[in-house]
């Protein structure tokens, strides 16, 4: 997998072993990401992340802190929200550290929490967690939870029942709840998968 470092807007690959000159300079641990355990965490860039699935030659990770509170968007549907704009912005921003090949594109599967799939599915390189997954990974995240109640990706309900007002978020105590998509201080954490090659700093 290749590595890269950007300055002033130039895209230079590195070696593994200018990758380790670099952390060492700045007195950072540097290790391979799927040498790192699940419940561990990494920093990335700006990015503080917590490791939540090895998997073969990827790795699921999710922001620790909120990047931003805002609300959802113009309705629940995730796609085109604002908090979906928010997580591009972060998949750029993580791509620029580790390089855009190693940022892997997931499909986001929209379907409400009661089952219509009116809103389908979404590929990004990184999103909110859906309700499914905050259930795959929720012993992991009960190890990190926030102050503050933050948004996932699925929506309460769907224009076919007459709905586009709630959408799923998660509480402080770490419940599954909703609230309205234009509610303002809900925070946002993305989810995206890497491939496990990179190093990162610990």
């Amino acid at each position: 997998m290749k590595n890269y470092i950007s300055i002033n807007g130039q895209k230079t690959e590195l070696t593994e072993e200018q990758i380790e000159q670099i952390k060492a300079s700045f007195g950072l641990e540097s290790v391979r990401l799927s040498s790192v355990s699940v419940g561990d965490t990494v920093k990335i860039g700006d990015y503080e992340l917590i490791v939540l699935e090895q998997s073969g030659d990827t790795t699921a990770l999710i922001c620790k802190n909120f990047i931003e509170t805002c609300i959802f968007g113009d309705s629940n549907n995730y796609d085109g929200s604002n908090v979906d704009k928010l997580c591009n912005k972060f998949a750029t921003n993580l791509a620029k550290v580790v390089g855009e090949d190693n940022v892997i594109q997931h499909t986001v599967d929209l379907t409400a929490d009661d089952g219509l799939k009116d809103y389908g599915t979404v590929k990004r390189l990184a999103s909110l967690l859906t309700t499914d997954l905050y259930r795959r990974y929720v012993y992991t995240l009960d190890k990190f939870k926030p102050d503050a109640w933050w948004w996932l990706a699925t929506a309460y309900s769907t224009p076919t029942h007459d709905h586009t007002s709630w959408v799923k978020c998660v509480s402080p105590s770490g419940r599954i709840n909703y609230d309205d998509y234009y509610y303002f201080f809900i925070g946002v954490r993305p989810f995206c998968i890497l491939n496990s090659n990179i190093f990162v700093s610990k």
